[in-house]
C-alpha cells in the first residue's frame, strides 16, 4: 500500500483548510487547493521537498511525528514566502504497511477562525438583544397605538371645526408615531433572525426584479440603474425577500448619494465558489472614517435615517454566510 492511497486527492481539497500529506522523511506527498495558496509556489516544486524547509517554524514536527504525537491547534507562526501566517496546526499520524510514520498536516489560518468565532458572537449576541427587543417593542407599541387612535379623533374633531392649526399639530405628530414605529421595526429586523426558507436563487434574476420595483423611484431621481449582468445563471441557496432588501437598501442608499441624478452600476460575478454582487453609485464618496462606522447601528448620515439599515443587511448577509464590504473615496 502507498501512502498516496490512504488519502486521495479529492478528500484532501474537500478539506476547508491547507492539508498536506508527509512521508517518513517529511516530505510533500500530497497537498490540496488551499495549501497551493498558503505556500504560494508551483505543486511540482513543493511536491518532494522535506515540509520544515520549506516553511520555518515547523522545527517541532520531526520529533512529534517521530513520537507518533497526535496534536490538535498547536498554535504556530509560519514564514511562508516573505510574510509569517498565525496558523493552528493538527498533526495525525497516518501510518501503513511500508511507511511508518507519515502524517497529515493541516494548516488553519486563525485570521479565518477568529472571523468565525466574531461573527457566531455577534450573531448570539443579537439572538439575545432580540428577546429583549421583541418584548419592550409590543410594550411600547401598545400606547403607541393608543395615542394614535387618540390623534385621529382630534384630527376629525379639529376638520369639523376647520382649526387648520390643530390640523397640521395632529399630522405632524401622527408622522413622528410612524416614524418611531418604523424604528421599532428596523430595531426589531437588526436584533432578532427572520429566519426564513432558503431555496435556489439565480442572482441575475434577482437583481433584474430589483431594478423593476426601484425603476420609478430613479425615474423621479434622475438615475440611470445600468446592470452588468453575466449571460449565464447564477445560483445561490439562500432568502430571495432577504436579499432583495439588502439590494434595494443599497440602492436606496446609492440614490441618495446622488442628489443631481447620475448612472449607478449593479454586477453580478461569481469566482471560487461564490458570488459577488456590486453596486456603484457615482456621487461624492465617503471619507475613511465614515466608511469606518456605516454598519454601526444607529450610525447615520442622514437628517432623516435611523442607521439600521446597513446593519440589517450586514445581519441578512451573515446569516447566508456572507460579508459586505464597502469602498469608497471623496
Amino acid at each position: 500500500m502507498q501512502l498516496s492511497d490512504t488519502c486521495p486527492q479529492a478528500v484532501l481539497d474537500a478539506i476547508p483548510a491547507a492539508a498536506l500529506v508527509v512521508d517518513t522523511e517529511r516530505r510533500v506527498v500530497l497537498m490540496n487547493k488551499t495549501a497551493d495558496k498558503l505556500i504560494a509556489l508551483p505543486r511540482p516544486a513543493v511536491l518532494g521537498q522535506r515540509l520544515p524547509g520549506l516553511i520555518a517554524g515547523l522545527d517541532w514536527l520531526d520529533p512529534a511525528l517521530a513520537a507518533g504525537t497526535l496534536l490538535a491547534g498547536k498554535e504556530s507562526v509560519l514564514a511562508v514566502g516573505s510574510g509569517n501566517v498565525e496558523v493552528l496546526v493538527d498533526v495525525t499520524p497516518l501510518p501503513a504497511p511500508g511507511n511508518p510514520g507519515g502524517a497529515l498536516v493541516v494548516l488553519r489560518d486563525t485570521g479565518d477562525t477568529r472571523e468565525s468565532v466574531r461573527r457566531f458572537e455577534q450573531l448570539e449576541s443579537l439572538a439575545g438583544i432580540g428577546e429583549i427587543a421583541a418584548g419592550a417593542i409590543h410594550e411600547i407599541r401598545n400606547p403607541l397605538t393608543s395615542i394614535s387612535g387618540f390623534i385621529q379623533l382630534i384630527k376629525s374633531r379639529a376638520a369639523r371645526q376647520t382649526d387648520q392649526t390643530l390640523l397640521d399639530y395632529c399630522t405632524l405628530i401622527a408622522d413622528e408615531i410612524g416614524h418611531i414605529n418604523g424604528i421599532l421595526s428596523d430595531f426589531l429586523t437588526l436584533a432578532k433572525s427572520q429566519g426564513g426558507k432558503f431555496a435556489a436563487i439565480d442572482i441575475r434574476q434577482l437583481i433584474r426584479d430589483v431594478q423593476g420595483l426601484m425603476y420609478g423611484e430613479a425615474v423621479l431621481s434622475r438615475i440611470a440603474i445600468i446592470p452588468r449582468l453575466p449571460a449565464e445563471p447564477l445560483m445561490i441557496c439562500g432568502n430571495g425577500d432577504k436579499i432583495k432588501e439588502v439590494l434595494i437598501n443599497l440602492f436606496r442608499n446609492a440614490f441618495h448619494a446622488m442628489p443631481d441624478g447620475g448612472p449607478v452600476t449593479v454586477a453580478a460575478t461569481a469566482a471560487a465558489g461564490t458570488v459577488q454582487i456590486t453596486v456603484a453609485d457615482t456621487g461624492s464618496g465617503m471619507s475613511p472614517p465614515v466608511m469606518a462606522e456605516i454598519f454601526k447601528p444607529f450610525y447615520t448620515t442622514k437628517e432623516t435615517g435611523t442607521g439600521l439599515g446597513l446593519a440589517i443587511c450586514r445581519r441578512i448577509m451573515h446569516e447566508h454566510n456572507g460579508e459586505i464590504t464597502v469602498a469608497s473615496e471623496e
